[in-house]
């Protein structure tokens, strides 16, 4: 038989309790790489909405760029529509008189 002596069982178990740790590692680094994994999903979606929260900052700040030249024009057509209609109340206003 094999397993003659104390010595025979003890490399016996030794070789099956370095097998187990072996897999159990085997196992355990699976597991982390797979959690890695999921890490590296996640920061990558973040990052994606970074870019897109950053993409939307550039378009919202060029059409507010845009829209203050058109604001000063609105604002001297209004100033002048304004002085119109004062003027126009005021030669109104004559006429009654």
């Amino acid at each position: 038989m094999y397993l003659e002596t104390s010595k025979d069982i003890l490399n016996l178990s030794l070789a099956v309790s370095i097998f187990g740790l072996a897999f159990l590692m085997g196992w355990m680094l699976v597991y982390f790489l797979l959690i890695v994994r999921r890490v590296v999903k996640i920061l990558e979606g973040v990052e994606e909405s970074m870019r897109k929260v950053g993409d939307f900052v550039n378009v919202a700040k060029a059409k507010l760029e845009s829209s203050t030249s058109y604001l000063s024009i609105l604002a001297t057509g209004a100033k002048e529509l304004v002085q119109y209609l004062i003027n126009k109340r005021a030669n109104g206003s004559r006429k009654k008189k």
